[in-house]
């Protein structure tokens, strides 16, 4: 049975896809997806927020109309949602947030999916957008992005909430804006898990703006915090450094940054024909999850390997080296 879970992991996989050329609406998506005739690029060039979903909702098992609207339109996925009662105001991970330029029906112009939420934001993943969402929501952009938008921006109408395996329609627990909020709160969020953080850092004589915005300054004053807690000084507020931050300082502790910033970790190298290594080993095995199941697992990097790095980058559209560097490393999230 399909989960949320599912689904966003193939929405994940798309994360850094572009248009080629850009402006173009040209994408892998588009081509799975099918052409429409009238549209540039032989019916393939179509705004693709919608195609989107509906692949990554049909790569991971949902039944088409069934359990979600497949269609290239955000009108016919509203309609479809109000039909089969499945339209709500609150979102849930896996639901498909649809935005409208004037709160109606007639203004809705885009969708994401939502892969997070917290009590005051939903980080989401879009196709045909931006990396930023400024003041409104990028709905004509250049590729496939995550961005974290606050749940009280006017933008968003509704949610569609697919049919998934198990998934309950009760809503979900309140945060009680004391404890983990089950997630990571890093640069780029915002929302009332980032002032937690930001009030707990100023219990240590730190001195931040509670503005609710992940932003450098609060990055910064974390890695210190690390620093100083002997945590891993990477910004990020996991489940170590929240529960050091709410322990709160046993003495008066000034905010004194490092005299040196934490040393660089060195580049991984590119793996190549031949090279032997762990490196190589999960490299391998990030393939054989993306489908690349008739590779040989092991520290290796053999000939077929080669032929499956290069499969992934021509689908990527990245540069055809059969080598593994930093684009294609990212492409497998290595």
């Amino acid at each position: 049975m399909t989960t949320a879970a599912k689904v966003i992991a193939e929405a994940r996989a798309d994360l850094g896809m572009r248009e080629n050329p850009a402006g173009s609406n040209l994408v892998p998506i588009t081509r799975e997806f099918g052409k429409i005739p009238g549209y540039p690029g032989g019916g393939y060039g179509y705004p693709w927020c919608a195609a989107a979903t509906s692949i990554w909702c049909k790569a991971a098992g949902l039944k088409a109309g069934t359990d979600y609207p497949h269609t290239p339109s955000t009108l016919a996925q509203y309609d479809w949602a109000k039909t089969n009662k499945r339209w709500y105001s609150t979102p849930k991970v896996g639901d498909l947030v649809l935005y409208s330029s004037n709160g109606t029906r007639a203004g809705i112009y885009h969708v994401e999916l939502v892969e997070k939420v917290s009590t005051s934001s939903i980080t989401t993943i879009g196709g045909n957008t931006s990396g930023s969402a400024g003041d409104g929501i990028e709905g004509n952009g250049d590729g496939c992005y995550r961005k974290t938008i606050t749940r009280g921006n006017a933008r968003i109408i509704g949610y569609v909430r697919p049919r998934y395996a198990d998934a309950s329609e009760a809503p979900e627990k309140p945060w009680d804006g004391k404890s983990y909020p089950g997630h990571l709160v890093r640069r780029g969020d915002r929302g009332a898990e980032v002032k937690a953080v930001q009030n707990m850092l100023n219990a240590f004589d730190w001195k931040l703006d509670v503005d609710a915005d992940f932003g450098p300054s609060t990055e910064h004053a974390v890695q210190v915090f690390q620093s100083n807690h002997k945590l891993m000084p990477d910004g990020v507020v996991g489940p170590d450094t929240w529960k050091a931050l709410a322990a709160g300082p046993l003495k008066k502790e000034p905010a004194k940054a490092p005299a040196k910033p934490p040393a660089k970790a060195p580049e991984p190298r590119t793996l190549k024909l031949k090279d032997v290594g762990d490196d190589v080993k999960a490299a391998k095995a990030k393939l054989i999850a993306a489908g690349y199941t008739y590779i040989t697992p092991g520290t290796y990097f053999d000939a077929p390997t080669q032929v499956a790095v290069m499969d992934l980058q021509a689908r990527r559209q990245l540069d055809l080296t059969g080598q593994i560097g930093p684009q294609t490393r990212k492409a497998l999230s290595l």
